[in-house]
């Protein structure tokens, strides 16, 4: 899974092409809970807008002195009809010291001829090593399921990273590395480099599309038929910039030695394939089917604290972030990261692992297909809304038609970096090869 030869790549984060928002009907607001739709609050004016780029919210307030007023007390004394003793009353300022927040809550306590007033801070959630305060800003994330009915794709070359018209990006090299029919979306490893003696001198071009947003915790699902060919790796996994990473590897045959019911779960933290006491990372479920010869739901459940891997609806794998902890760090994912599906070859360098070789003697290409990729968060929001400001998805794709199918192979050759910082023909899951005894 992991190759030293791929070149990593950095995706430039969705800048907002616009700093204007629009207010919505209900324009009142405390919370991002307060606005309807895809909206949230601008906590600076406490009104809903409309923010697809993620400039406007999540920006706190100035913050400003509270004060405090307090009435003094007034004393009246009257004189007794029966005595000549005055009768006196004292009354004691009282002084509240209040903390500066961004949301008041007005108190007001009543004693006899005094008022005093009170400002008290809201309650907000607890943050922690386990469950750590999120980004501000946070990034933005579509949500949205994927049918392949429509997708706009569009090439590397193409794309602007702060466009967020665009489903997903194609880093393969050539637009012939996918095909949309019938709402599949079809994967095409092309064939590797071969010397003059017919001898195979580079690994199989891999197929890789990116997801046009990135995310910070949540729910991945995807319906996929992996390819048969040991040594072809149907692949689905998350990637930051710092090489954090969350997998699932579908091969027929790892280790030469485990058939098509097993497929890789694994995580990466800052590129450590290892945990405390050189715990390795992957695990391999038996899933008892065959993952190559009809198409299966896999999912994957991203939580600060928590993380599952789920294969038609059953759990197989679950890692707490508690048991990761190495001194005062924690090997787990949780930095922001791109969605990534792929298929690339692994008999050439990681045979050992992925099985193969690969005789690609017999192959003019090799295909993973993709029925959906569903994106769900709990109470069924597709990101998660503590960590991700939520858009909605793609209404229109006419401002893309010109660049839709244009195929960058023509101005870009495998490994080459380029402005946007995409590297053309990075695969998924790209690192150093691994090798198993």
């Amino acid at each position: 899974m992991r190759l030293s030869s791929i070149a990593t790549f950095t995706l430039a984060a969705l800048v907002a092409s616009s700093s204007a928002a629009t207010l919505v009907a209900r324009s009142s607001c405390k919370t991002d809970n307060d606005c309807p739709g895809v909206t949230c609050c601008n906590l600076s004016t406490l009104q809903c807008v409309n923010d697809p780029n993620g400039t406007i919210c999540d920006i706190a307030p100035k913050t400003t002195k509270k004060t405090t007023t307090t009435k003094k007390a007034t004393t009246t004394t009257k004189k007794a009809t029966t005595t000549t003793k005055k009768t006196t009353t004292t009354t004691k300022k009282i002084t509240t010291t209040t903390k500066k927040t961004t949301t008041k809550t007005t108190t007001t306590t009543k004693k006899p001829t005094t008022t005093t007033t009170t400002t008290t801070a809201t309650a907000t959630a607890s943050y922690g090593p386990l469950h750590p305060a999120p980004m501000n800003p946070k990034p933005t994330c579509r949500s949205y399921t994927e049918n392949f009915n429509s997708p706009v794709i569009i090439e590397a070359d193409d794309w602007a990273p702060q466009s967020t018209s665009v489903d997903m990006v194609n880093i393969s090299g050539s637009r012939n590395a996918y095909s949309v029919k019938n709402g599949i979306l079809t994967l095409r490893m092309l064939p590797p480099t071969f010397d003059k003696n017919g001898k195979q001198i580079t690994e199989g071009v891999a197929s890789t599309i990116d997801m046009a947003f990135k995310m910070q915790y949540g729910n991945v699902e995807i319906r996929v038929k992996a390819n048969p060919v040991a040594g072809a790796v149907s692949t689905f996994n998350t990637m930051s910039d710092s090489k954090d990473e969350i997998d699932i590897e579908i091969s027929p045959n790892f280790f030469n030695n485990r058939g098509p019911t097993y497929f890789e779960s694994n995580y990466f933290s800052k590129e450590r394939m290892t945990g405390p006491n050189g715990v390795d990372h992957e695990y391999y479920p038996n899933i008892g089917f065959n993952t190559s010869a009809d198409f299966h739901v896999y999912r994957i459940e991203w939580y600060p604290d928590h993380l599952t891997w789920i294969v038609d609806g059953h759990v197989v794998r679950t890692l707490n972030k508690a048991d990761t902890q190495s001194g005062s760090d924690f090997n787990y994912p949780m930095d922001v990261s791109r969605l990534e599906i792929g298929i690339w070859d692994a008999g050439f360098q990681n045979s050992g692992w992925g099985g193969g070789p690969i005789n690609w003697h017999q192959y003019t290409e090799l295909d993973a297909q993709f029925d959906y990729i569903k994106l769900n968060c709990a109470l069924q929001v597709e990101c998660n809304p503590e960590y991700n400001h939520v858009i909605g998805p793609r209404t229109t794709t006419s401002a893309l038609a010109a660049v839709k199918n244009a195929d960058s192979h023509s101005k870009s050759q495998v490994g080459d970096k380029l402005a946007n910082g995409i590297v053309i023909g990075h695969h998924a899951s790209p690192g150093s090869a691994k090798y198993h005894h």
